[in-house]
C-alpha cells in the first residue's frame, strides 16, 4: 500500500466515524474508538523509515510514561484533576484505560512529524515547545467530545485548568523523546493522521 492509498483509507474511516457519531446515524460506532486508534497508529508506523529498534524504544517509553502518569492522575487526582474513565476506551488496569497509553504514542508521534513538516530546520528546543503546544490544542479540542460520549468524566463541571497545564508539561517530555529519536525525518501518513484528528474532533465540536 502506498502513502496516498493509506491516507485515503484513513480519511474514509474518519469520515464514516463522523457520519456515524457526529451526525448520529450510527452512534454505536463510538465503541470502535480503540480500533480506530490502533489502525491510525499502526498505519502511520507502517510508513516509518527509521530502524525498528529506536522506534520500538520510543513507543514503549511514551506508552509507559503516558500510561503511568494517567494512572497516578486517576489514583491521586493531583496531576490533571479529579476524573475517571468510562468504558468506551476498552479494558482498564488500575482504573485507567490501557488505550490511553496508545493514544499518547499516537498523538506524540503524529504531532512530532507534523512539526518536522512545518519547520524542518527549526531549533530542537523550539520544536519541542511548539509540539507540546500542539498537543495542548489537540487535547482542548478532544475534551468536549470525549466527555459527551463518556470516554472520561470530570468531578467538576468545567475541565480543570491544571489538566491543560499538565498536558503541556508532559507534552514537553514526550516531544523531547520524539525529536531525540526521529530528528528531521518525515512521515506524510503520520502528519495526515493528525490533520484527520483535528478535522474530526473539530467538526464534532460544532
Amino acid at each position: 500500500m502506498n502513502e496516498r492509498l493509506a491516507i485515503g483509507v484513513l480519511a474514509i474511516i474518519y469520515l464514516v466515524g463522523f457520519l456515524g457519531i457526529g451526525l448520529e446515524l450510527y452512534p454505536a460506532l463510538v465503541w470502535l474508538t480503540p480500533l480506530n486508534l490502533l489502525i491510525s497508529i499502526g498505519t502511520a508506523l507502517a510508513f516509518e523509515k527509521l530502524d525498528i529498534k529506536p522506534v520500538l524504544v520510543f513507543c514503549l517509553l511514551v506508552f509507559g510514561i503516558g500510561y503511568g502518569i494517567e494512572v497516578a492522575g486517576i489514583q491521586t487526582g493531583k496531576i490533571f484533576g479529579v476524573y475517571q474513565y468510562g468504558d468506551i476506551l476498552g479494558p482498564k488496569l488500575w482504573d485507567t484505560s490501557l488505550m490511553i497509553g496508545v493514544n499518547w504514542v499516537l498523538v506524540t508521534y503524529c504531532t512530532g512529524y507534523s512539526v518536522n513538516a512545518l519547520a524542518p530546520r527549526m531549533h530542537g528546543s523550539l520544536k519541542v515547545a511548539i509540539g507540546a503546544s500542539m498537543l495542548l490544542i489537540l487535547d482542548y479540542i478532544i475534551e468536549p467530545v470525549a466527555i459527551k460520549w463518556g470516554m472520561w468524566t470530570w468531578a467538576t463541571e468545567e475541565v480543570p485548568l491544571q489538566n491543560y497545564l499538565a498536558w503541556w508539561i508532559i507534552g514537553l517530555v514526550m516531544m523531547g523523546l520524539f525529536f531525540y529519536t526521529f530528528e528531521q525525518k518525515t512521515n506524510k501518513v503520520a502528519v495526515s493522521v493528525l490533520m484527520l484528528q483535528l478535522i474530526f474532533f473539530g467538526l464534532l465540536n460544532l
